[in-house]
């Protein structure tokens, strides 16, 4: 079992997995479970349950975004969107290129990745709010919200 051992005021806090997630997760809202497991080194299967444990206890919610997320109860959706996009630099980039309206094709191109890859990107995205769809005539756009 992993530990985690902090010193407040001389006296000493011994945090174990399940705490050790739900405080990283409060601190850093929309990770995934992989990100959670590389960052804090801890086992892939033990993440894995705390995680559905911490769901289950509805001390923490998870959101489908072509990966599951995983966010402190209560948080703000601004926030929600932020922390997903700033915790993903492929989202973050795209966010960038969408500051100008774009078609899935320019996107792509600018970010240097297949039209699939990008276009699953964009869905993310959109699903959190964060751009829009805007249809221009016969063609599709897409531009921050």
């Amino acid at each position: 079992m992993y530990q985690c051992t902090f010193y407040i005021n001389k006296k000493i806090i011994i945090l174990e997995n399940q705490e050790i997630i739900l405080k990283y997760i409060q601190d850093n809202p929309g990770l995934t479970q992989a990100q959670i497991t590389h960052r804090l080194e801890i086992p892939q299967s033990t993440v894995k349950y705390h995680l559905l444990t911490l769901v289950k206890e509805e001390k923490i919610f998870s959101e489908k975004l072509f990966k599951t997320h995983y966010f402190k109860n209560g948080i703000d959706n601004n926030l929600k969107i932020k922390s997903c996009i700033n915790n993903n630099n492929n989202l973050k980039i795209i966010m960038e290129v969408c500051l100008q309206e774009r078609s899935l094709e320019e996107i792509a191109i600018s970010c240097e990745i297949s039209k699939s890859m990008a276009s699953k990107r964009l869905q993310v995205l959109e699903a959190l709010g964060a751009i829009k769809k805007v249809k221009l005539e016969k063609k599709i756009k897409f531009c921050k919200n």
